[in-house]
């Protein structure tokens, strides 16, 4: 049991790689004799771990991990200190003497020995001087539209790889079962007993003298039995307009049309053979016949935002990065595969498609105004609260693509930073290598949200997210790196932590002590009686993380 918090995944992804090196340092008798009841304080960064043998035997040790808070309160921050400061008289000493005094020789902690544990290191910095540097802010919306544009042109080259692997010659030799085609009519019925009432009844069915009768009776047996042989037709929906006349089902040129026309409910009546004008569903045609492979869905086409301000921000789009992304796709395999690339670089078409939805995802980030953003506008959209406009009711109705758009700002929140921190960037190839480092190794979102516990789960390399620092008025960001780090391990004394345990229980469960200020929890940098409480099971204590039983083999 524990108090599962935000910092509760940190200690399960901890747990697998430190129980891995606690086995090397027993195995070597690094923590000297294990004894079932024996504790040990591990400490690496702002987290601390205990350690508890439950039992033990001559070639095997069963042990509990519990990871205590990383919110740190003054009590918690002094007992910190001092363990940091026992640490590094033992191990961190730039001029060790031949014969020194221990001066933590009364504290119950004793050092025993450094374990190399691969784990998050945990890095914090303010970005004052950074996001709301002018500069930065305008060259941020010239790298939006460029990474808008490589985010979805990997998305669409991704699904043609997927489309690809599907359709493997291995794949081919597989039967599928075969499914009838489906009819647009429904089968007519054998008999008239089997069909229901309201479905072959006819007007010639009703006579005068049974208008108000319970059912309407069929005239007599013949008219019943020639009904039988009535063709199975598609009755049009009342109220509609059919485009379809007589003059193109003989010319053939009918279904040719109908493909591309709409139907129109609630127009008046149309007299037998003229025509109404229908409205026809633009088609995009393509100069090379691979461009649609790398088209765009056609529910991400239509948008609400006027076509006059796509085109007036339509110089925006870079048209030599598109051209660039295009050429270094890795998704054609053919032996002439520079000569496709090239000829989809320069089909007209496609690039018309691209510019009209990245400028409209343009415009449903930004709004409309084309000025220069402020820093808490984009925290606010790094944050998922884009400004409402009919755009932003386009975006909603598509996740995928609003996953897409999100994914491109925050990685050019990002590539901010870096150009910041690192230096700007030369040439497309750079910038090409970065967002591929951004796609590969890192996570770029919120703590909050449940891909961030996935990826430490799943050992992501980096991860990268943007907060606000309300006490202080500063925006900071959080960066956390994969990395080989050092965990001290010590060990505790078993008799002041059982007999603090045991004041503990006295004082809640006996004496029902209900002062928050209670002198258990009171810091105490000898007895780390802060730190000792937090560590006893719930209710008592409070640690965010208990692992289950976990066996080590010795030998």
């Amino acid at each position: 049991a524990a108090c599962v918090c935000t910092d509760t995944v940190f200690y399960q992804q901890m747990v697998p790689r430190l129980t891995s090196a606690l086995q090397t340092a027993m195995a070597a008798g690094s923590l000297g004799l294990l004894v079932p009841g024996s504790h040990y304080l591990g400490r690496f960064e702002d987290r601390l771990i205990w350690i508890m043998i439950l039992e033990c035997g001559y070639t095997y040790c069963c042990i509990n991990v519990k990871g205590l808070e990383l919110q740190e309160t003054s009590c918690h921050t002094a007992e910190a200190q001092r363990v940091d400061e026992v640490f590094e008289s033992a191990f961190q000493q730039e001029h060790p003497q031949v014969c020194s005094l221990n001066e933590h020789l009364e504290n119950v902690l004793t050092p025993c020995t450094v374990l190399p544990v691969r784990l998050y290191s945990d890095a914090r910095n303010v970005l004052t001087g950074i996001i709301d540097s002018p500069e930065n802010l305008k060259e941020f919306k010239d790298d939006l539209v460029k990474v808008l544009v490589w985010v979805l042109i990997q998305h669409c080259s991704k699904r043609l790889s997927m489309q690809e692997n599907t359709h493997r010659p291995e794949n081919k030799g597989k039967s599928s079962p075969v499914v009838p085609p489906a009819s647009n009519s429904p089968p007519c019925p054998k008999s008239l007993e089997d069909s229901d009432s309201s479905n072959s009844d006819t007007v010639h069915d009703w006579s005068d003298s049974s208008i108000f009768d319970d059912e309407p009776a069929i005239k007599n047996r013949k008219e019943k039995l020639q009904l039988n042989n009535l063709p199975c037709t598609n009755l049009p929906i009342p109220g509609s307009v059919d485009f379809q006349s007589a003059d193109d089902h003989s010319a053939g040129t009918g279904p040719k049309n109908d493909l591309y026309r709409t139907v129109m409910l609630g127009l008046p009546a149309v007299d037998k053979g003229q025509r109404a004008d229908g409205a026809y569903i633009p088609l995009v045609e393509f100069s090379c016949s691979q461009s649609r492979l790398l088209s765009l869905p056609e529910e991400w086409r239509s948008n609400c935002t006027p076509r006059s301000k796509i085109m007036e921000m339509s110089p925006l789009f870079p048209e030599d990065w598109y051209q660039f992304v295009l050429r270094q796709l890795e998704c054609f395999h053919s032996e002439e595969k520079s000569c496709v690339l090239e000829e989809i670089a320069e089909d007209t078409a496609l690039k018309d498609l691209y510019i009209h939805t990245v400028m409209a995802c343009y415009i449903g980030l930004f709004g409309k105004d084309n000025g220069v953003p402020s820093p808490g506008q984009l925290v606010r959209v790094y944050n998922g609260g884009l400004p409402w406009s009919g755009t932003l009711d386009w975006l909603s109705e598509k996740p995928e693509l609003f996953h897409l758009v999100r994914k491109a700002f925050r990685y050019t929140l990002k590539l901010m930073v870096d150009k910041a921190s690192l230096g700007p960037i030369e040439d497309f190839k750079e910038l090409t290598n970065c967002l591929r480092e951004y796609e590969r190794d890192w996570y770029i979102g919120l703590v909050s949200e449940e891909q961030w516990k996935e990826a430490i789960l799943e050992e992501k390399p980096c991860l990268f997210c943007l907060g606000y620092e309300s006490s202080m008025g500063v925006y900071t960001s959080r960066v956390l790196m994969l990395q080989e780090l050092s965990v001290h391990i010590g060990k505790l004394n078993a008799e002041a932590v059982r007999g603090q345990w045991a004041n503990l229980s006295w004082e809640l469960l006996y004496a029902t002590n209900d002062d928050e200020e209670r002198y258990s929890i009171q810091a105490h940098p000898l007895l780390l009686r802060n730190l000792t409480v937090q560590a006893a099971d719930p209710p008592l204590g409070y640690p965010i993380f208990s692992s289950k039983p976990l066996h080590i083999h010795l030998y």
